[in-house]
């Protein structure tokens, strides 16, 4: 268990329709918060996906008008709950499907460097009663939600049921894909990883709120493909993005084994994958289809 006192009350800073902006049980850095789903049965759908997509919209917008963030690290796991050291994750808080949201400004500390510690050496960041009291007015106000530069949706229906036809005459479907998704280099190998994937925007945007609906829920159901074409299946997924707002994202997915002999996640932080360079570095153009998920 990490140390530290509990934030007191942890109030809601900001509530949309589905999900609802709050600090997590131990913050770990001063700009770390939870996006949790209000009700645990809803099934994630256009509805459900697009507000989630609102709230970490305002969640950025808010803090680059208060603290001057440039950046956010963005978490969720699915059917995966840690054990033991949990480096590299922050530990569960609940089974309601929540998205722990890092966020940076300058001089603020990253991630990963409580994550690189075992669980039971973190120490939980002090609240800071005034800052969420800022935030939970800015959030609050009904201004409108100005709109990330780049596209606002993804692959629509249409273009999806264009794609079947152009499949008919030979024309590849890869094109109209928001991400292109590949397995991750070994680290010391010429070969790839089995457990870790990584994705990347084809087209440029300011943040990943600037998808759009049908583009995370692609990126859903493809994390669902990694792990059921897997043999045996993974018994969990967890997900890490790296959002530089304006300067390139990144997404690094890993399949999750309980008696691993090699904690993959464990390495790619403690190794520096949640770096914010490295987001720049993986943006780049893909020029044909995603190598593990598309045929």
């Amino acid at each position: 268990m990490e140390r530290g006192l509990p934030v007191p009350g942890r109030e809601q800073l900001y509530a949309s329709t589905f999900w609802g902006v709050r600090r997590p049980q131990f913050p770990l850095t001063p700009g770390h918060f939870v996006i949790r789903l209000a009700d645990p049965s809803l099934a994630f759908g256009p509805d459900s996906a697009g507000d989630l997509l609102h709230c970490y919209g305002r969640l950025r917008q808010a803090l680059t008008a208060l603290r001057g963030a440039t950046a956010a690290q963005l978490f969720i796991s699915r059917n995966w709950s840690p054990v033991g050291d949990a480096i590299g994750e922050p530990l569960s808080e609940t089974s309601t499907p929540t998205l722990h949201a890092f966020i940076s400004w300058p001089g603020s500390p990253l991630a990963a460097a409580a994550l690189r510690l075992p669980a039971h050496l973190r120490a939980a960041t002090p609240p800071d009663a005034d800052q969420d009291e800022a935030l939970r007015l800015w959030s609050g106000s009904k201004g409108p939600l100005r709109e990330p530069e780049g596209p606002t949706r993804g692959p629509t229906r249409a273009s999806h049921a264009q794609d079947a036809a152009a499949a008919a005459q030979g024309v590849a479907l890869w094109q109209s894909r928001a991400f292109a998704v590949q397995a991750a280099p070994a680290a010391n190998a010429g070969t790839s990883r089995t457990q870790h994937w990584t994705a990347v925007p084809r087209q440029s945007v300011k943040s990943l709120d600037g998808m759009g609906t049908d583009a995370l829920l692609e990126l859903a159901a493809g994390v669902e493909q990694l792990a059921w074409n897997a043999n045996p299946r993974h018994a969990g997924m967890t997900v890490w993005a790296t959002d530089v707002w304006g300067g390139g994202a990144s997404i690094d997915i890993f399949g999750r084994e309980h008696g691993q002999a090699t904690n993959q996640l464990a390495e790619f932080v403690t190794h520096g994958g949640l770096g914010l360079e490295q987001a720049a570095l993986r943006t780049r153009e893909f020029r044909g289809p995603s190598p593990t998920v598309e045929k």
